[in-house]
């Protein structure tokens, strides 16, 4: 989480729908606004007719280049371990050999973040996160995510979004539709425009298809894409136990608008089906895969600041706080978001000021310039002066705390309840404002990134033994279920090899 700046707000994904008719056999397409296209066309990774693209090849591609910076800076650059890297590219080659266009050139990147996020831009850009990586269990899980991401670029998806999107930008277009980020929206200016939507459900689905078939063209077992998105839906609803929230089945979403993860399922398990292969009669490579990501970096990088259960530190800039108990840390490139209860929220980034403004004059003056607040109160924080007011945020009732960290940098709370919920969990969030330290040296020093270890199970041993290895406090023996794909009546095998996440 490096400092950034900006008037207070809090994060919202924005969609929107380019929603436009089929090609009739006439070839004529109704825009969402009546924009009359003639042009049909045949996809060329699907078979299907389709509006053929206002997008070209050549525009995609550009997109794509002048984009691919832009990914990097929001997802903390690429993960610095070569061989990890390589052996993600070796997945995404074999993949594309199974494709329409199996010379077409790809460049795959793994991000340097623990969200977990893959997707695909056009002009071939391919990323997943090591977050996502680390939830899957063997090669062929790897690979029907990047199978899925390159369905999106072959079957030209993003083309077609801004095609559904005419007068809009088409990096902005192509950003929307790939990323499906508030954060990314966020950091560069493109949240609250309506053609950012994601893909449509249809195209999640069509992706999902190319995916399998990719998968089984390329010699994997086309089942590995269903069990990966059980294994979505299993984090999905450990995250919401953890954040103390009640889970739609429904509506869990994937990269945030993908279709329900177990319809999802159930497509995928269908296409597997229909490849004519039989579960498990094809290559997994779960060995190898463990053996690529075992002592991965796990979680937050330290040079970001990390979580520890409901604490927050950051040993390069060298402070800390502690979150309300029920509430979740998230941290990323930008901010750190906490959730919490009936949408309880709160936001944390740093900022910089001129060293000779006063804190009070800083929040109203600069960083809230043009916000309606209420009284400012000044006081301080573990002897640090501070400054903090109410105000009204969307839906929220929202206080405004800012911290003098140094001369000229200031820690930033934006702190939210519903208003029915205020009295219950206001007062938790700023108590936890009020917990902001500086750490010494020595704090700084003993804070150590988590890995991912590869473990043996031996005689004996149960999911909660090796979940008992395990650096989290709490629900240890869900997590580990989790992050190994195991159901609930699912036993540990002695001589099999198991993640964990330790120090």
């Amino acid at each position: 989480m490096p400092p950034i700046a900006g008037a207070p707000r809090f994060t919202e994904r924005t969609s929107g729908s380019g929603r436009w008719r089929a090609c009739t056999r006439f070839g004529g397409l109704a825009l969402a606004g009546a924009v009359a296209l003639g042009a049909c066309t045949t996809n060329p990774a699907t078979g299907a007719r389709q509006v053929a693209p206002l997008m070209s090849p050549a525009q995609e591609a550009q997109a794509g280049a002048e984009a691919h910076p832009k990914i990097l800076k929001a997802y903390g650059g690429a993960y610095g371990d070569e061989k990890l890297g390589g052996y993600v590219a070796g997945i995404t080659a074999r993949i594309v050999a199974a494709t329409n266009q199996p010379n077409a050139p790809y460049r795959v990147t793994v991000l340097d973040s623990p969200v977990i996020n893959a997707f695909a831009l056009p002009g071939g850009y391919v990323y997943v996160t090591r977050g996502l990586i680390s939830l899957a269990n063997d090669e062929a899980e790897l690979a029907s995510v990047i199978g899925h991401e390159i369905g999106h670029v072959a079957a030209r998806h993003s083309a077609q979004r801004h095609t559904a999107a005419v007068g809009t930008s088409i990096l902005g277009a192509v950003l929307g539709a790939v990323v499906g980020s508030g954060a990314v929206n966020q950091a560069f200016g493109l949240g609250g425009q309506g053609f950012l939507a994601n893909y449509s459900r249809d195209q999640e689905y069509e992706a999902d298809m190319l995916g399998v078939r990719y998968l089984a063209g390329a010699g994997y077992d086309p089942y590995a894409a269903a069990d990966f998105l059980g294994s979505l839906g299993a984090n999905d609803a450990l995250e919401a136990r953890l954040r103390g929230v009640e889970r739609d089945g429904a509506q869990t979403n994937w990269l945030a608008s993908h279709p329900a993860t177990p319809a999802r399922v159930d497509a995928a398990l269908a296409h597997a089906r229909a490849s004519g292969i039989g579960p498990g009669a094809t290559a997994r490579e779960r060995e190898t895969f463990l053996s690529a990501i075992d002592g991965m970096l796990y979680g937050d990088d330290p040079s970001q600041g990390i979580v520890r259960d409901r604490r927050f530190i950051h040993p390069d800039l060298g402070f800390a706080f502690e979150a309300p108990p029920g509430f979740v840390i998230v941290n990323s490139s930008s901010a750190v978001m906490v959730q919490g209860p009936e949408r309880s929220i709160a936001k944390f980034d740093m900022g910089k000021k001129a060293p000779g403004d006063e804190i009070g004059a800083y929040l109203g003056g600069t960083w809230a310039s043009g916000v309606r607040l209420g009284a400012i109160e000044r006081f301080t924080v573990n002897g640090l002066k501070a400054a903090s007011a109410p105000t009204v945020i969307g839906d929220y009732e929202a206080r405004l705390v800012a911290i003098e960290f140094a001369p000229d940098r200031v820690s930033r709370f934006i702190l939210g309840t519903l208003p029915q919920a205020s009295r219950r969990y206001m007062p938790g969030l700023q108590q936890m404002a009020m917990s902001f330290r500086k750490i010494s040296a020595a704090e700084a020093k003993a804070v150590k990134p988590l890995r991912l270890r590869v473990v043996t199970a031996r005689a004996g041993d149960s999911a909660g033994s090796l979940a008992k290895r395990m650096i989290y406090s709490d629900h240890q023996a869900e997590r580990f279920r989790v992050l190994n794909g195991l159901s609930s009546n699912d036993q540990v095998t002695a001589g099999r090899r198991y993640k964990i996440v330790t120090e």
